[in-house]
């Protein structure tokens, strides 16, 4: 039997190379399978690569190092610790206690984002245990136990009959980490204003007051999700599977609460952002059945989510009042905000697909699925005001609250709407010679939008929805968002949900052929066939060529190119396809024709498109068990627009440097770049009109404006881990910088919001800039034959600058307009830590 090299490298590291090479925000999705990879920001590997390299190599019948077809170097196998145990079952693993000291600014979110470092103890565990006699196994991991960035993860079964996973695991989202809330009950639906302030009664200078006097504090979102996953083999043919986890997200982050817009209307009106709660959960399901025969592969599954809120809404106090702009009329108050929170949804999937090797070494798949979606949530009441809303003395512009404050006034109490899925994708793939392949593609599928809401209140007889809970009504007369047969048969508003059906036809051919062999040629077509439903564009067709090129000519040399174009052109662009879900449809409207957007506004994703990208991928195969990759990549999107996006260009480029001479030496170092060039136009409206050509009276050219935004980033690193005798010693360095730009353009000051700035401005923001070095060394010390010491030191440095956030030093309340987040803000954070792990 061959023999296992013992490592003393400790389960637990923020320094092994495998771990340091881009920042990392662990994720957790409602996806099928049980769970996405386990590991947290202390450990995001989930273990295997802290044991470090077994100095044996893959297999002992040689020492050279394998690549893969691309010229890359196999991972190393990890370094295993030997098993111990004489009876029927034999173990391996360990325990690790230690503790972590942070300190600097250390409650900076960009610092702690997902990862919520603070200072105490670590506990971690790695288990295994293994029964050579059936094949049974039983592992165990566990990281950062007891604190909101854990997981524990155990794995059961029997080698070849089933295998059972069970899990845990919690990951945190620091939202703000320099919030001041001018509102107490933070995280509950119910924010209610701090003492000194008065709801809808306050001055902005009281407010800015007990803004500036509350602590800094942290708004944090932690997501905890637990599962149970079992695979099952019934026979040699058939394999059952099911999967299920539940996964609840609590706590609050900075979220925009308008009540009605402030910009125009200096002290009127306000403009909130709120600590918004967050208390809701998933339930997610999949099983299924798999054949697999000589000839046949089959699989049917089902998969299913079910998503539901603690809470249906969450309310505000508002501090400041509304006034109208009519002089010498005054509103009633309305004191509170109030939104509704995202709808409890089902979604149940079924899929079943089927393979079948065919002649000249071909294969051929079906796919069949279909879907529900469905939202048959209790909708909330349209508003929480009491008493009236509105403005007096103005017919038909001032309403009971009584009438629109209670589910009365909805035309139904639940939303029963839903959307259905159906989905036919059949392929062929064949090989008549070792030289050419073949490959065909049919695809169908389907969207079918199920349900009509309509906006009507059968208490008054009325069209529509309070605006901005009845703020938008209170302030300018005619926009309140309802329409009245009577008092307001010519008031614009929406009255129905939209549908928005799809139906894509899609169809690829293609071949590869292997001209000898260091050199194959691919080239594939694909056309694309949408047709929508109440889309700016009814039907789109897109066409694409697809070339790959891959070559080994040269020993040490693989070379990929990959260019793709793609033009999507399509039936006539109707600027406004929304018109039957305003109350112009209804009968008796006499308000005239409104331009909702203007005809030369093209929307980027149904309109016209011409694409080029290419990809260039070499990787150098160098002496001493060193590899060069280099790649350059570019994408170029034309939108055929005068209005909206008219173009989206990126290019990017990467070099990396990888050396492994020997077990004891892993380094590694790389850099890249990337750019992106976005440009958008768009025209101010100049009043209300029928209108909607650019250059008329709606929209003159006066009002047209242009923006330029440049993104440029830059990354690089290097990484080593050393053995010293029986010390190990590793290093990181990983560093950021990113630079952001806005040019702007416009033919008068008309194109403002406020034109009154025009002589301010100089045709760009300043520079939006995120710059991180961080900097980590870390030693291992074995103690004794099972117990080690691991001692390191993290240092990280931010310097972060977003135009956005200009002034609030100095405050967080603008005139009407009151902040919660601080924005990104420079920061230094020394974290060390001394972990000991002990060998079980």
């Amino acid at each position: 039997m061959r023999k296992h090299t013992r490592k003393t490298v400790l389960q637990l590291s923020l320094l092994s190379p495998a771990l340091l090479l881009a920042p990392l925000a662990l994720a957790q999705d409602s996806g099928l399978g049980t769970d996405l990879h386990f590991g947290n920001a202390l450990d995001p590997s989930g273990g295997t690569a802290l044991l470090g390299c077994d100095p044996d190599g893959a297999t002992w019948l040689t020492a050279q190092r394998k690549r893969t077809p691309t010229g890359f170097l196999y991972p190393c196998p990890p370094a295993w610790p030997e098993f111990s145990g004489d009876g029927a079952w034999r173990h391996r693993g360990s325990v690790t206690l230690g503790y972590i000291g942070v300190w600097g600014d250390e409650n900076n979110m960009d610092w702690r984002r997902f990862s919520n470092w603070d200072d105490g103890a670590y506990v971690g565990a790695d288990l295994r245990f293994e029964k050579a006699v059936d094949g049974s196994y039983f592992d165990l991991r566990a990281s950062h136990i007891a604190d909101d960035s854990q997981y524990v993860r155990a794995v059961f079964g029997r080698a070849g009959k089933y295998r059972v996973q069970v899990f845990a695991r919690s990951q945190p989202n620091i939202t703000s980490g320099n919030a001041r809330s001018i509102w107490d009950g933070v995280g509950s639906n119910h924010l209610t204003l701090k003492d000194g302030l008065v709801p809808a009664g306050s001055t902005s200078a009281q407010v800015a007051a007990v803004s500036a006097a509350q602590p800094e504090r942290l708004l944090t979102v932690v997501r905890e999700k637990q599962g149970v996953g079992i695979n099952y083999m019934v026979n040699r043919r058939w394999t059952a599977y099911a999967n299920a986890s539940h996964e609840t997200r609590e706590g609050a982050r900075p979220f925009g609460g308008p009540f009605f817009f402030n910009y125009p209307f200096a002290n009127n009106g306000g403009i909130y952002e709120i600590p918004r709660p967050i208390d809701d959960s998933t339930v997610n399901f999949n099983g299924g059945v798999r054949f697999s025969g000589n000839a046949w592969r089959m699989d049917f599954s089902y998969s299913g989510s079910f998503f539901r809120h603690a809470n249906r809404s969450f309310d505000y106090e508002v501090p400041f009042g509304l006034s109208p702009v009519v002089p010498g009329l005054v509103s009633p108050p309305l004191t509170s905000g109030q939104f509704s929170y995202e709808p409890e949804n089902d979604y149940h999937h079924l899929r079943a697909s089927f393979s079948r090797k065919i002649a000249w070494n071909g294969n051929f798949s079906l796919t069949a699925t279909g879907g529900r979606m469905s939202q048959d949530d209790y909708i909330v009441a349209p508003m929480t005001c009491q008493g009236q809303f509105g403005i007096p003395f103005i017919p038909g512009a001032l309403y009971d609250c009584a009438n629109w404050n209670t589910t009365d006034a909805l035309s139904r109490k639940r939303s029963d709407l839903g959307i259905d899925t159906q989905m036919v994708d059949a392929r062929v793939v064949l090989q008549p010679t070792d030289a050419v392949t073949w490959r065909a593609n049919a695809k169908y599928q389907r969207e079918d939008y199920d349900g009509t809401y309509w906006m009507y209140n059968p208490l008054t007889g009325q069209w529509g929805y309070p605006a901005e809970n009845g703020s938008q009504g209170s302030v300018v007369p005619g926009e309140s968002g309802i329409w009245d047969p009577i008092l307001s048969p010519g008031a614009p508003t929406r009255i129905r949900n939209l549908p928005l059906d799809r139906e894509l036809h899609q169809f690829s051919a293609g071949a590869d052929w292997r001209l000898d062999d260091k050199n194959t040629l691919g080239a594939t077509y694909t056309f694309e066939r949408t047709e929508r439903t109440h889309r700016e564009v009814a039907t789109t067709t897109d066409n694409s060529i697809k070339l790959n090129w891959y070559s080994r000519t040269l020993d040490w040399l693989t070379f990929r190119a990959n260019y793709t174009w793609l033009r999507r052109t399509g039936s006539e662009y109707d600027y406004d396809p929304y018109e039957f879900t305003f109350s112009s449809s209804l009968p008796g409207y006499t308000g005239g024709d409104v331009a909702h957007t203007v005809s030369a506004l093209r929307k980027y994703d149904v309109g016209s498109r011409t694409q080029n990208k290419i990809d260039l991928m070499a990787t150098f195969t160098l002496p001493h068990e060193m590899t060069l990759y280099a790649s350059v990549r570019g994408d170029w999107n034309d939108y055929d627009a005068t209005l909206g996006r008219r173009a989206y260009d990126t290019l990017g480029g990467s070099l990396q440097w990888e050396w492994q001479p020997t077990p004891a030496t892993v380094a590694s170092a790389w850099y890249g770049y990337d750019r992106s060039d976005l440009d958008i136009a768009n025209v101010n409206d100049l009043a209300l009109d029928a209108d909607p050509t650019l250059g008329g009276p709606t929209y003159p050219e006066a009002n047209r404006w242009w923006i330029d935004d440049r993104q440029r980033n830059h990354y690089a690193g290097a990484n080593l881990t050393q053995r010293l005798g029986r010390v190990t010693l590793d290093a990181a360095l990983d560093w950021t910088y990113s630079r952001g730009t806005t040019g702007y353009r416009y033919n008068s000051p008309g194109a403002l919001t406020l034109p009154t700035l025009d002589p301010l401005l100089t045709g760009s923001f300043q520079p939006m800039i995120y710059r991180t070095t961080a900097l980590t060394v870390g030693l291992t010390i074995p103690l004794h034959q099972r117990v080690s010491l691991r001692l390191f030191d993290r240092y990280q440095r931010g310097t972060l600058f977003d135009w956005h956030y200009l002034g609030f030093e100095d405050g967080q309340v603008y005139d009407h307009r009151v902040y919660t987040d601080g924005g990104p803000e420079d920061y230094s954070v020394n974290m060390v830590g001394a972990l000991l792990e002990v060998q079980l």
